[in-house]
């Protein structure tokens, strides 16, 4: 009986096939939401959960945690439902000063 020898040793191809495992799962895309200024304490954003067609408990499996850029935290996140809702109401003119649009 005759072996087949590979173009590429097995290392490589095991390096390879390990890379595509584990980054096949992953998703990078970015999810905006607009909020009003005035929405208040409590209000409803979005269902991050079913944005990223995760299950609560997947999410909350993942540890999933929002991470503020500045040192207030305007969104609460509840790990077991997916929902994001607004933690402290937002002053436009704090955010963005004169700058126009505000994003």
């Amino acid at each position: 009986m005759k072996l087949m020898k590979s173009e590429e040793p097995l290392p490589g191809r095991a390096v390879a096939l390990t890379l595509l495992l584990c980054v096949s799962g992953l998703r990078a895309e970015p999810a905006r939401y607009s909020v009003p200024e005035e929405a208040e304490r409590g209000s409803f954003v979005a269902n991050i959960a079913k944005d990223l067609g995760l299950t609560g408990e997947e999410l909350l499996a993942r540890q999933a945690r929002l991470v503020p850029e500045g040192e207030k935290q305007y969104f609460q996140l509840n790990q077991h439902t997916g929902d994001l809702v607004v933690r402290e109401q937002m002053d436009r003119e704090e955010l963005c000063g004169q700058s126009e649009p505000c994003l």
